[in-house]
């Protein structure tokens, strides 16, 4: 397991919720940046989630499997689980550890996958996914040393969403496939580009619709809006982790007019961009 920054959670949930008991949660972490490998036997039921960079697997020296972009993939215990980044490069790395008779109850069902010989699921709403667990990290530091229900509920909605995940069959021909995930994934890293998705639309020959529609099936959003949420979710980060003002961090990601990106951002997280920060800022 990565030991950056690691936040351990051991805990169990209040006595006045006992159909929440049997649920309690270990470590978890968020690394946007994160560069590394793990070579190791689980102790705990982890949710280890690629959101964006090229990722490795391969479980007890089998298969080795390579992705890129966002993928999900379920660690757990009597398995050896090695798994990291392309050589030189760095991805979005999430994880979220559980154990106890509840978990136990998710695995028995089905709910909690534990597929050895097809252990990765592709994402279809990455930006869902990620936030929900942004939730429950949030939750559980905020709350320590109770668990709050609330993480319960969100933790079983992650594992609706990686149900959700599981392909009817391939959404992207295989030849637009790989150029639509990279594409995807340098978005990610790079929002305040000035992305011009009619021009890159022309570049595949493809019409302004089909392409709208390819990066949609990749990305879970299509191409304007999934960029709009790029940039407030890098926005956010700033907010919480510069001291830089709130005009500057809008030039930053790519949007300029500031009162527009306040707009944009109180749309999605609820708060002006200021409250955010003093919501947040020294919590992360």
């Amino acid at each position: 397991m990565e030991k950056n920054n690691l936040f351990l959670h051991k805990t169990k949930i209040s006595s006045d919720m006992n159909f929440f008991d049997g649920h309690y949660f270990s470590l978890y972490h968020s690394s946007p940046e994160f560069r590394g490998e793990s070579h190791h036997v689980p102790i705990y039921y982890g949710i280890q989630y690629n959101h964006a960079g090229k990722l490795w697997l391969q479980i007890d020296h089998g298969e080795r499997f390579e992705v890129e972009g966002a993928y999900v993939f379920i660690t757990h215990p009597n398995a050896f689980f090695e798994y990291g980044n392309a050589p030189g490069e760095s991805r979005h790395h999430n994880f979220l550890c559980s154990y106890g008779e509840r978990v136990e109850e998710y695995v028995k069902s089905g709910l909690l996958p534990i597929d050895n010989l097809h252990p990765l699921r592709k994402v279809r709403n990455p930006e869902r996914f990620l936030e929900t667990m942004l939730r429950i990290m949030s939750l559980l530091r905020h709350a320590a040393p109770v668990v709050p229900p609330r993480a319960v509920l969100l933790y079983e909605d992650l594992l609706l969403q990686i149900q959700e995940s599981e392909p009817d069959g391939p959404p992207v021909p295989a030849f637009q496939e790989e150029y639509f995930g990279h594409l995807v994934s340098e978005v990610r890293r790079h929002p305040e580009r000035g992305w011009e998705f009619c021009s890159e639309a022309r570049r595949r020959n493809l019409t302004p619709a089909h392409f709208r529609r390819l990066f949609k099936a990749v990305s879970g959003l299509p191409p304007q809006q999934f960029l709009i949420q790029c940039r407030l979710q890098q926005a956010a980060s700033l907010l919480v982790g510069t001291g830089e003002p709130v005009g500057v961090i809008a030039e930053r990601v790519g949007i300029g007019n500031e009162f527009y990106f306040s707009r944009l951002f109180k749309a999605k997280y609820r708060i002006s961009p200021l409250e955010y920060r003093r919501e947040f800022a020294g919590r992360y």
